[in-house]
């Protein structure tokens, strides 16, 4: 979990254009991403207005605010994993376009728009895999991820279910993809973001103290792969390979009203396999 304040999240606009000038880019400027910041530094100049007209501005538009925050603290955590790794320019180039696209709110994402989020969960979790000290790299149509331990190496297909009645679909689909021939040798592994499963579309999440944010998440997630146990069986049949749940949030806290933080957090399951020394090293992936 990664507390911030409004300044240093403003320095991550420059840091962001950079990195696409870096592999041959530019982030237009009316561009999802420029537009977080924009409203972020809005908010900046308002801090210097009376606590009546900042509170008022805060009120009319606080999804907007609360979002903001959101995706600049995940655009952090993604730019500061894309800067210090050299990737393929090919690989990069098409992700940094999707991600700069879509809808500013996620209740204004639709079937046709939904590649900019798709994406941003594939950085994203890239992010938290290198974070975690588990070196990871992009694949080059599939896997989207390819992650590797002392042990073993992970083949990971990203998918971000739109609602619950989806999540079965995605999965069969990232089975067949990770069963391509062309595939490189590794554990089948399949990452479920249920943001749109599990969230309410504007949703903050609000707790106590961030050890409270981590352990619900944590709840919220085991609840999901316990009441949904029986049909992924029945989905993954004989197939061996692993699950990952994940979540990435805004948390607040009722101690304090600032500095937020952006928490994300990720719990695996395990089929179809003998051997249980994979248990021991997917212990390393799990966590906020």
């Amino acid at each position: 979990m990664k507390r911030f304040k409004f300044s240093d999240l403003l320095t991550y606009e420059k840091r962001t254009e950079d990195l696409f000038i870096k592999y041959g880019l530019k982030l237009h400027t009316n561009s999802r991403i420029k537009q977080y910041f924009q409203f972020l530094k809005e908010i900046e100049l308002m801090r210097s207005a009376n606590k009546e007209e900042f509170g008022k501005f805060i009120e009319k538009n606080q999804v907007k605010y609360y979002f903001s925050q959101h995706y600049v603290g995940e655009i952090q955590n993604i730019i500061e994993s894309l800067e210090s790794i050299e990737i393929d320019s090919n690989l990069i180039k098409e992700k940094l376009l999707k991600w700069s696209k879509g809808t500013y709110l996620l209740s204004e994402e639709n079937i046709d728009d939904t590649s900019a989020r798709n994406t941003t969960f594939e950085l994203d979790l890239f992010s938290f895999l290198n974070n975690l000290g588990i070196k990871t790299r992009f694949g080059e149509i599939n896997p989207d991820l390819i992650s590797s331990t002392s042990e073993y190496t992970y083949n990971i297909e990203c998918k971000r279910p739109a609602s619950l009645k989806s999540v079965e679909r995605n999965l069969k689909k990232a089975l067949k993809q990770l069963r391509k021939p062309s595939n490189p040798t590794g554990i089948s592994t399949i990452a479920l973001s249920l943001d749109k499963v599990l969230l309410d579309d504007d949703l903050i999440f609000h707790s106590k103290n961030e050890k409270q944010a981590l352990e619900s998440l944590e709840k919220i997630l085991k609840r999901f792969m316990d009441l949904n146990q029986n049909s992924i069986r029945k989905i993954v049949g004989n197939d061996s390979c692993v699950i990952f749940y994940y979540l990435s949030i805004l948390a607040g806290f009722d101690d304090e009203s600032l500095p937020m933080a952006n928490a994300r957090y990720m719990i695996g399951n395990v089929y179809n396999f003998n051997n249980n020394e994979i248990l021991t090293d997917l212990s390393q992936f799990s966590g906020g």
